[in-house]
């Protein structure tokens, strides 16, 4: 948000201009020459007073936003509250000063004071990190010139490289306020923030001898057995898979963004600088700190790390040499700035600055609000509008919804899509939907001449498919499928839903589809099988009573009995007394013309039509199941 309110993703358009003042607490204190800090997008204002612990600073920043949309309205959101600038902003306050700034004073309070004056555990933060929480700390016009400069080129960076500067300034500045509550987490925090900088970078070359000596000790018998040829490409390509490790990165990324002045001009104020030829070795020590940490929850000795003093080089009596928390501040910052100052620079054209508005809720709209639109069905989305809608008549059907969708524009749509397309993913959800309807809705609610379309549907959606599935629930039917189809559907399912983007549908389908295994398992004979497709359903709704119910059911090898069709529908409003059956001969009803795509209102009710409720223990073992052609006399 700080780079937003810049203006350079914006159009030469009217702007809302919002200034936000905020008090910001420091250790810092302003110099008695400079009355205010320009910032370029805003200002700080410096207290007067220099006997304060805990120090004040106002700050003014002025929040644009493009007054008018891409379409041409005026925008509606004139301010975004001003709470995330002033957040970000002090954070880049924070570090590039190398100090508290916050806007909480509960957290300054917490964190500046003197140092303690002692290596009794515990430590306050400035017995670590003196600069950064001692409180009284002068600020000299040349940090000020050096923070003006620094914010500039933040500011300027292309979106994705500023994005990781900031989250990573952030991680450092929180590392530094943990460092006295949880040294380890601080530790960890610092390594982290680096790390998240290094995910581009391609390490260096190395050779087999630098390999780690434990895995040389595992490698090295096997490939001594094999003659050079063989041998020589396995160990080029084992070092090749170390170079894109994480670990190898990241000592890459830190090694090559050193410059000379932080042994140099950076290194004159410190006491016991970290010296170069060291480094390699201690930026390697403090990945393994932060693996440690995360996988073993093994903390930092907390016995060693009062007696550092100002030393950025820790040599624990058992152990590694390794940095101190000044040292790997002081590292960290660095490191960062070297990034910020590399980093491309300019408008990122691909960004769009509204989508990262803050104080903004993002939602998907209800599908009663684009489902019956022609424009809305595309074979690209023909699943998901087939889980939308099936999902709609689980509502309808069951009485808790009083509202329907009028699909004839988007019907008329599906006619034109499936002649053109032989994929099944596409062909079989748009003539689920087109099924559906008609079966639902009174004849002067179909469309004008559906029979080839559902000719065509009752064809292909006589086979075991996760849609036709769903079509026998809602309309109570039972397909003539064997035990090993309905076991190889569900098995199916189950791999589909683990997958990134699965067909959504209601998790009690899913677990409808597993009883009616189960049940075909029980029919017969096949205990365990049924006992384990009941889990199965179980899985898809945890904690579901009446599948709880049906386990032990199995478990004391009593029949499965239960109303399938009812489950799937689920609960029913108080006032019903039996779910909505499913459709035989549906009464008439007046149907209004599909809304408005710019203007969206959800419809009229949908009728509820009467037909008989089909059981699963009604089914003996054998008996012929109806096709879904069967109810289209």
């Amino acid at each position: 948000m700080l780079q937003v309110i810049t203006g350079m993703y914006f159009r030469d358009v009217a702007l809302y201009e919002t200034e936000h003042r905020r008090t910001l607490y420091t250790n810092l204190w302003g110099p008695w020459t400079c009355d205010r800090i320009d910032l370029g997008i805003g200002h700080l204002i410096p207290t007067t007073d220099h006997t304060a612990r805990v120090s004040t600073m106002l700050v003014c920043v002025t929040e644009r936003l493009e007054a008018v949309r891409d379409d041409g309205t005026d925008e509606f959101l004139r301010s975004t509250g001003g709470s995330a600038i002033i957040d970000d902003l002090a954070t880049v306050l924070s570090f590039a000063l190398g100090a508290t700034v916050t806007t909480n004073h509960d957290t300054a309070e917490r964190l500046i004071g003197p140092p303690s004056g002692t290596y009794r555990t515990p430590v306050t933060p400035a017995d670590i990190l003196p600069g950064v929480f001692t409180p009284g700390r002068y600020l000299t016009e040349e940090q000020i010139a050096d923070l003006q400069q620094f914010l500039s080129t933040v500011l300027g960076l292309r979106r994705e490289s500023y994005t990781a500067a900031l989250a990573a300034m952030r991680r450092i500045v929180t590392a530094s306020q943990r460092v006295a509550e949880d040294p380890t987490l601080s530790y960890t925090d610092y390594v982290a923030a680096l790390e998240s900088l290094s995910a581009e970078t391609d390490a260096a070359r190395t050779n087999w001898q630098r390999l780690d000596s434990r895995k040389r000790k595992i490698l090295d018998p096997a490939l001594s057995a094999l003659d050079d040829d063989t041998a020589t490409p396995i160990r080029e390509a084992i070092l090749e898979a170390e170079r894109a490790g994480i670990r190898s990165r990241y000592s890459e990324f830190v090694l090559t963004h050193v410059r000379p002045s932080f042994y140099r001009e950076e290194a004159t104020t410190v006491t016991a600088p970290v010296r170069a030829a060291a480094l390699p070795r201690l930026v390697s020590a403090a990945y393994t700190a932060r693996s440690k940490n995360l996988h073993e929850l093994r903390h930092l000795d907390p016995r060693a790390w009062p007696l550092v003093g100002d030393a950025e080089v820790l040599d624990p009596v058992s152990g590694d040499p390794m940095l101190t928390h000044r040292g790997l501040d002081r590292l960290a910052r660095h490191v960062v700035r070297t990034f910020v100052d590399r980093a491309p620079t300019g408008r990122d054209e691909d960004f769009r600055w509204r989508e990262h508005l803050p104080n903004l809720v993002h939602a998907r709209l209800a599908p009663e609000y684009y489902l019956g639109h022609a424009e809305a069905m595309a074979a690209e989305v023909a699943a998901t509008r087939a889980g939308e809608y099936i999902a709609h008549l689980i509502e309808a059907l069951s009485g808790r919804a009083e509202q329907y969708i009028d699909m004839r524009p988007a019907l008329q749509r599906i006619e034109t899509i499936v002649p053109d397309t032989r994929k099944s993913d596409v062909r079989l959800p748009l003539l689920t939907i087109y099924y559906l309807w008609h079966m639902v809705t009174h004849s002067d609610m179909h469309c004008p001449a559906p029979e080839k379309l559902l000719t065509i549907a009752v064809d292909e959606l006589r086979g075991p498919n996760i849609y036709s599935f769903a079509i026998s629930m809602l309309l109570a039917k039972t397909p003539d499928w064997t035990t090993a189809q309905l076991q190889q559907l569900a098995d199916a399912r189950m791999t589909e839903l683990q997958r990134r983007k699965p067909l959504e549908l209601h998790p009690r389908l899913d677990a409808a589809l597993w009883v009616r295994a189960a049940h075909a398992h029980q029919l017969d004979g096949e205990h365990a099988a049924a006992l384990t497709a009941i889990e199965h359903a179980i899985g898809c709704r945890p904690g579901d009573q009446a599948l709880l119910d049906l386990e032990r059911t199995v478990i004391a090898t009593e029949p499965i009995d239960i109303d399938l069709r009812a489950y799937v529908l689920g609960p029913r409003p108080p006032e019903q007394e039996a779910p909505a059956p499913a459709p035989s001969q549906p009464e008439p009803v007046t149907v209004a013309a599909a809304p408005d795509p710019a203007h969206p209102q959800p419809s009229a009710p949908l009728p509820q039509s009467p037909a008989a409720v089909v059981a699963i223990q009604d089914e003996p073992k054998g008996t012929s199941r109806p096709d879904p052609d069967s109810s289209q006399s």
